[in-house]
């Protein structure tokens, strides 16, 4: 028992001591726990100064922020304007571009409608013209009654010389290539055949430019038909190619028209009218009196109003490629052999054998400059005052240079030193002449007393002219 309460008296002493120890380190921790507040206190309060301060420099930076941002946009705004007015310029830019290509358009648009418009109406002249056939009471009245005046009527249409080819070719007729020349050399003038289904016209066309032309562009100054053209031509008074002589005889009378009148041939009586501008010839048969040819002649009294042609393209064979086989002569032992100036020659020579020994080719009307496969032409060589005529073929398959084409006929003047089969020479007397042929039973024509003329073997003709004292001054050979 007392055990037990002085264990309980030492339990109450250990917890006294216990509640004594636990009173002080409560009032130490209590004033440890004020400091520690306080200066938790302290601390949130200066945390609380420097929040505030670090709003305020978050709230500056926020401002500056703003600021940058505010100045970034608004130069972001000011750099979307310029571009905006970049682009706007650009826009402008290229609606002005666009505006100066439709402008460009529209001036090209113009000018091909302008064009256009040009062709239509050439096209609708054209047209006109073509359209423009008259019926013969319109066309003799539109002839009117100047008979030289160079117009003509046919098929409707009314035509005047001087003229080209392609006035008529307007109206349907076509050049006959098989009969007409296709080139025309310079200063010389040919035939221009015209068809029109079985229909013929002949004109003759002329080239006044120093140059070769095509023969569709020379100028044509002659108009032809014939009782076998099957064309009908009317002229000026009325008169026209189905009418008989007395018809046109008092036409002509009527109208007080001065004519020449030739009966001497055979076949036809002759009635011509002519101007300084035009002449009109009517020809009527002797059998019938039916016109047997009726045609209009322009003359050209200023031929460089008519120059200016396209100058042909014209391809001619390269001598190369041309074969002539041609030897002269050693000697005159042959009737188609023959001596000129010296030099011995035979007939079908080149025209490059005789400028091979001098003689120069003369150029103007006479001198054709080229020749057609299969044609025929002409030139004219001189050598000192001594001057010969010479016709040509050209018997290649190309259109040959003149110097390449044969002679087939030999023409000389006056002036010329020769010498012929059987010792026929210049100066020498008609007498003797026909001595040597005499001799050789050779049949002449001496009928004439200014020649001597006779033929050979493969129908070769020969002429002999004689001067006023009855001495041989030229030659002809012709073995065509």
């Amino acid at each position: 028992m007392i055990k037990r309460k002085l264990l309980t008296a030492a339990l109450v002493a250990v917890l006294a001591l216990s509640m004594a120890g636990c009173s002080s380190i409560s009032s130490q921790a209590k004033s440890d726990d004020q400091k520690s507040l306080f200066e938790v206190s302290s601390s949130k309060d200066k945390d609380k100064d420097k929040d505030k301060d670090d709003d305020k420099d978050d709230s500056k930076d926020d401002k500056d922020d703003e600021e940058e941002e505010d100045e970034e946009e608004e130069k972001d705004d000011r750099r979307d304007d310029k571009d905006d007015e970049e682009e706007k310029d650009d826009r402008r830019d290229d609606r002005d571009d666009e505006d100066d290509e439709d402008e460009k358009d529209d001036k090209k648009d113009d000018k091909d409608d302008d064009e256009d418009d040009k062709k239509d109406d050439e096209k609708d002249d054209n047209d006109d013209e073509e359209s423009s056939e008259m019926s013969v009471k319109e066309m003799k009245k539109k002839l009117g009654d100047d008979l030289t005046s160079g117009k003509f009527g046919i098929d409707g249409v009314i035509y005047e010389l001087p003229a080209k080819v392609s006035d008529f070719e307007k109206h349907g007729w076509e050049i006959d290539e098989r009969n007409t020349d296709k080139y025309l050399d310079s200063n010389r003038g040919g035939r221009v055949i015209l068809a029109k289904g079985d229909k013929i016209l002949y004109l003759y066309g002329e080239n006044y430019d120093d140059y070769t032309i095509n023969t569709e562009d020379a100028t044509i100054t002659d108009a032809t038909v014939g009782e076998d053209y099957r064309t009908d031509m009317y002229l000026p008074l009325g008169i026209d190619s189905t009418m008989k002589k007395d018809e046109i005889k008092e036409i002509l009378e009527d109208n007080n028209i001065d004519y020449a009148y030739d009966d001497d041939s055979s076949y036809v009586e002759m009635f011509s009218m002519r101007s300084n501008d035009a002449s009109v010839v009517i020809g009527t048969s002797k059998e019938n009196d039916k016109v047997s040819q009726m045609g209009v002649t322009a003359y050209i009294s200023n031929e460089s109003k008519y120059q200016g042609a396209p100058e042909a393209n014209v391809e001619v064979a390269d001598e190369e490629d041309i074969d002539i086989d041609y030897t002269a002569p050693k000697k005159i032992k042959d009737l188609t052999d023959f001596e000129l100036d010296g030099d011995l020659y035979s007939m079908r020579a080149p025209v490059s054998a005789f400028l091979d020994n001098g003689w120069e080719l003369e150029e103007g009307v006479n001198t054709d400059n080229q020749i057609e496969a299969g044609g025929m032409g002409s030139a004219i060589i001189t050598k000192g005052k001594m001057r010969v005529q010479l016709h040509v073929d050209n018997e290649a398959n190309a259109r040959v240079s003149i110097k390449n084409a044969i002679v087939t006929d030999i023409s000389s003047r006056d002036n010329c030193e020769f010498k012929l089969w059987g010792g026929i020479e210049s100066g020498q007397k008609a007498k003797a002449v026909k001595k040597v042929l005499d001799s050789e039973d050779i049949n002449y024509d001496d009928s004439s007393d200014r020649s001597i003329s006779f033929s050979g073997e493969d129908r070769t003709f020969f002429y002999i002219g004689l001067d006023d004292d009855g001495e041989v001054s030229s030659f002809s050979i012709d073995v065509n």
